[in-house]
């Protein structure tokens, strides 16, 4: 009996204290697919750790219950492919979120132990001693005319791949066909003109539909991405951004739908470095190691930059621009002069963008 006793003591001792009306309670959560764990701090300790399915009325249940409690929620958790549907809720009911990017997270070196009931609890815990930074975390509308933008790109992705599967058949079956340079209207010509074995000819066939298939959708994803741009919020900046030479009224909308806030990027040079335009470096004392670029944040907003900045030296109107290429190519080579372009043409995009901002309200 004693045995007993003391046991339930000692739980007693290790039952959680309830937070008090208007105290802080973090909610640190990490999500997969079938399970949720959630760790909750408040008073300078965890105080909880428990898991649910994975759905969001569970969390949902916790945070209105320290709500109704009369505390401040917190929810901290790393943006994992559930896109922002947690964070929409917890802004819509008057609760702090965070969302973390997974490789902002730091590891503890040497640690030999992962659980999800940890990770939720090493979130909460640097959330609290404000270690964290969240990216952004856009509007419903813009999320959803952003994937406009994306899936167009996925879909120019699937034609370019169709097109090397079809290289790469014609040259496992000993064909010759025009040079990756000519482009796919001659390629398309010389397939028509040839004569095949039956197998292979059917398999060329599939490949060409489905890269006629991409096709299309690539120009109807073009048409809804248009259709963004001459929406309010859109319209008027898309045009103030296509004025920069080299950059169009298409290129100048999916710009604005990636970026989403340029107010985000509070420096000049913020806005490069998030575009991963900015080489890697390793200084120290008198020596000065600067590498290739460092190629984080969205690739293809990059890769549009880039042939943006092709674009703008060969129509030669930004005098700058082309001088600085011209500058930078004996010394560094076409590659790398080209990316300084469009690290500067980014630069000059923001400055656009902000003074067309500050001209707006001077219209209205």
């Amino acid at each position: 009996m004693k045995k007993l006793v003391l046991r339930e003591v000692g739980k007693q001792a290790q039952r959680p204290r309830a937070p008090e009306a208007g105290e802080v309670v973090i909610i640190g959560v990490d999500l997969s697919r079938s399970k949720w764990v959630y760790a909750c701090r408040w008073g300078g300790q965890e105080q909880r750790r428990f898991g649910s399915a994975g759905e969001l009325k569970h969390l949902q249940a916790v945070v209105r219950e320290y709500q109704h409690r009369g505390c401040e929620v917190h929810v901290v958790y790393e943006a994992c492919g559930f896109g922002y549907q947690i964070a929409w809720w917890v802004e819509a009911h008057n609760a702090q979120v965070i969302v973390v990017a997974p490789s902002c997270v730091e590891k503890a070196p040497g640690a030999q132990v992962k659980t999800d009931g940890l990770d939720a609890g090493s979130l909460a815990l640097k959330y609290e001693r404000g270690m964290l930074k969240g990216i952004y975390i856009p509007t419903r509308e813009h999320h959803e005319y952003r994937q406009l933008s994306r899936t167009y790109g996925q879909a120019l992705k699937d034609r370019s791949r169709q097109q090397v599967r079809i290289r790469m058949l014609l040259q496992e079956h000993g064909y010759t066909p025009p040079a990756a340079g000519s482009g796919w209207g001659a390629l398309e010509r010389w397939l028509s003109a040839q004569s095949w074995a039956p197998a292979v000819g059917i398999c060329v066939t599939e490949l060409r539909e489905l890269r006629a298939s991409a096709s299309r959708s690539a120009r109807r994803l073009a048409t809804e991405v248009r259709a963004v741009g001459r929406l309010p919020p859109y319209g008027e900046l898309g045009k103030a951004l296509a004025e920069q030479s080299g950059v169009g009224r298409f290129t100048a909308i999916r710009f604005m739908l990636e970026v989403g806030d340029i107010h985000r990027f509070a420096t000049a040079d913020s806005l490069p470095n998030y575009l991963g335009l900015t080489p890697k470096e390793y200084s120290s004392g008198d020596l000065v190691h600067r590498g290739r670029i460092r190629k984080c944040g969205p690739g293809s907003l990059r890769a549009w930059l880039v042939q943006c900045a092709w674009a703008a030296i060969r129509a030669g109107k930004d005098v700058a621009l082309v001088e600085c290429f011209q500058r930078l190519e004996p010394r560094v080579g076409r590659k790398r002069a080209i990316v300084a372009v469009a690290r500067k043409l980014a630069l000059r995009l923001r400055a656009r963008w902000l003074a067309f901002e500050k001209e707006v309200p001077q219209a209205a």
